[in-house]
Parts: structure tokens; C-alpha cells; sequence
């Protein structure tokens, strides 16, 4: 709305209710958003790489895991056998911001391998998760 013109040939001032309008749609404006984002969180997972050599049972031992995907997320001592936690989370979401109404949403993959030796340190068993990420290697 612009302002008119007075009979002097000067414009007139806004109104309050113009200007409380004004202040009112600038605020809406400022407070409203979207938002997008992805985190990761644990170890690479170096286990999606197709270069490694296979996990063989009974002939793999602590040393050739540790050495091939670095440490693990977590050691677990389970009667007499260790375990070997690894597990990568990724995390996206998305949403926006109103001054009445809010919307967002979050997907949560995770990819694990687990790893079970011996009191010897030889590998009994091993399992990848069905889902997974792709390995992405460092360049």
C-alpha cells in the first residue's frame, strides 16, 4: 500500500494497522525454514569393500579382522568366545518450519558386521547386516 498524497503535496504516514501488517508478514517471513541434513556416526565400513580378502571360518583369525577394518565399534566377551561389533548409522532427514505448523522426517540406516573368535582368537563366525550403505574409499 503506498502512501497518498496529503493535500499539502506531502505523502501521509503509514497506519498502525498498515504497519502492524507489515511488521506482522515480516515476521512470518523471518521465522519460517527448511531444513536438510545427514550425519554419520561409528566406523567406516570397510566390510562392504569388495578388495578384502573373504572371512573364512576356523582360518581368519582377531589379528586379520582388526588389521583389514581397524578397531571395532564394540568387544563383547560372551562365555568363552569374543565379539567383534562394527556398525556404521547414517542418519538424513528433511523438513520446514511454519509459525503454526511444523513437518519433518528421519531415515535411519544402519550397516553392522559382527565378528564371534575363539578363546584362540580364530574366527567361529561372522555376519553381515542385510542392509547396508555403500562403501565409499577415501580418494
Amino acid at each position: 500500500m503506498s502512501p497518498t498524497p496529503s493535500r499539502h503535496g506531502q505523502s501521509a504516514p503509514l497506519s498502525v494497522p498498515s504497519v502492524t501488517c507489515l511488521i506482522l508478514a515480516l515476521l512470518c517471513a523471518l521465522l519460517t525454514g527448511c531444513v536438510t541434513y545427514q550425519s554419520d556416526r561409528g566406523v567406516a565400513n570397510v566390510w562392504r569393500d569388495v578388495d578384502l580378502p573373504e572371512w573364512q571360518d576356523g582360518v581368519t583369525t582377531e589379528s586379520d579382522v582388526t588389521r583389514a577394518l581397524g578397531p571395532p565399534s564394540q568387544i563383547i566377551g560372551v562365555n568363552d568366545q569374543t565379539v567383534y561389533y562394527y556398525m556404521r548409522e547414517r542418519r538424513k532427514g528433511k523438513g520446514f518450519f511454519l509459525l503454526v505448523y511444523n513437518k519433518s522426517s528421519q531415515e535411519v540406516r544402519y550397516d553392522r558386521a559382527v565378528f564371534f573368535f575363539d578363546r584362540n582368537g580364530v574366527l567361529v563366525s561372522h555376519s553381515l547386516s542385510i542392509e547396508s550403505q555403500p562403501y565409499e574409499k577415501d580418494s
